[in-house]
């Protein structure tokens, strides 16, 4: 009469990943042994049902890996925020086109990518929305190798960029976000993207920093921590336009919205309550971020995701950037995206606010980054 129990607890044991180790030596364990446990086996075998019963749901979030592009994912993966707002998350890394596929495909429930992309596959007909932001400027800073010669850097924007006719840039990857604020750089300085400029995909913040440091290429298309790596610590670089900043290049970038978290419309109306969970651990994290009393926590997670940066540097973007991680997509920001594709000609009408946005879910709030 053992054999009930056994399947009760066994079953109960892998609705809530019980360890299979374990599960199994409760199933070996002596036969004068189970007719003691038996009574305990219906009580376990309870518990472990009503444990199931309250689990957290789980979820797969498409990321960048090693980027502050996806940093308050980062943050609310590590510090365990997602857990406090009662999802169990598991972020699952691309790169490139890479995460909005995954969520176009649905491949991952949720997905942090850039906002023109999502954009785009919902002016193509794609039911996603745009639930809370990443960060609202674009990443990018265009440096180039100091040895190369800049005469017109001191003018700014556009003249600057015009001194790099002729050289080898790098991006990540073709059609990657890097790539096309790359050219619009170019386009707006007078240069054509695939006459006056040779493009290059150089990879992630890893390769990059090495295709510099073996002037393999003349500058890149760089996102953090790449810039800060080879501007600060290696100091083999300068900057022509930080768009980070936000002070510089485009005034479309003025008002921005670069990466931010997406679901499809169909998970959105099925687990409304997972959704707000999502957008209320990445929230939290954002706070953190721009928190002085939090540094060392958020700190620890940026030396733990960006390999190889020393962690004063690391620091220091933090505290210069940290106010560009906010929730809010304002309709301003949206028409910029929409502006910035349009003009790339990614895009034939623009795609209107509320169709991008899930509203009801988007954070009205605006966090303000405090002093160091």
């Amino acid at each position: 009469m053992i054999q009930p129990y056994r399947a009760a607890l066994d079953s109960a044991a892998r609705i809530v990943r019980f360890p299979r180790r374990l599960r199994a030596a409760y199933l070996a364990r002596p036969s004068h042994c189970k007719g003691a446990l038996s009574a305990a086996a219906v009580v376990c075998a309870a518990a472990f049902a009503s444990n199931a019963a309250h689990a957290a749901p789980s979820v797969k979030i498409a990321a960048f890996d090693g980027s502050f592009i996806n940093f308050p994912l980062y943050v609310a993966n590590d510090l365990h925020l997602f857990e406090k707002h009662g999802v169990d998350a598991q972020l699952i890394y691309g790169t490139g086109i890479q995460p909005t596929n995954m969520v176009v495909s649905g491949a991952t429930e949720f997905g942090g990518f850039a906002v023109e992309h999502g954009v785009q596959v919902i002016g193509k007909g794609q039911k996603l929305k745009l639930l809370v932001l990443n960060e609202t400027n674009p990443p990018f800073d265009l440096i180039v190798r100091n040895d190369v010669p800049l005469p017109n850097l001191s003018k700014g924007f556009p003249a600057s960029v015009r001194d790099l006719k002729g050289l080898k840039l790098g991006i990540s990857s073709p059609g990657a976000s890097a790539d096309t604020s790359l050219r619009l750089l170019l386009k707006q300085a007078g240069l054509d993207p695939d006459r006056d400029v040779r493009i290059v995909p150089v990879g992630d913040p890893t390769t990059q920093i090495a295709a510099l440091r073996n002037r393999t290429v003349d500058g890149t298309m760089a996102f953090e921590p790449i810039q800060t790596q080879a501007v600060f610590g290696d100091k083999i670089t300068k900057s022509v336009v930080n768009l980070e900043k936000g002070e510089a290049g485009p005034d479309i970038y003025r008002s921005y919205a670069f990466n931010g978290v997406f679901a499809r419309q169909d998970y959105i109306d099925a687990h409304p309550e997972i959704v707000k969970n999502v957008v209320g651990a990445v929230v939290e994290a954002e706070q953190m971020i721009n928190d002085p009393a939090h540094i060392q926590d958020v700190l620890k997670v940026a030396v733990a995701r960006m390999h190889g940066i020393a962690p004063d540097l690391l620091k220091q973007y933090i505290e210069t950037y940290r106010g560009i991680f906010v929730p809010y997509a304002s309709p301003d920001a949206i028409a910029n995206v929409n502006r910035f594709l349009q003009y790339q000609k990614q895009l034939d009408k623009a795609v209107p606010y509320e169709q991008v946005v899930a509203t009801a879910y988007m954070p009205k709030i605006q966090i303000q980054a405090s002093g160091k």
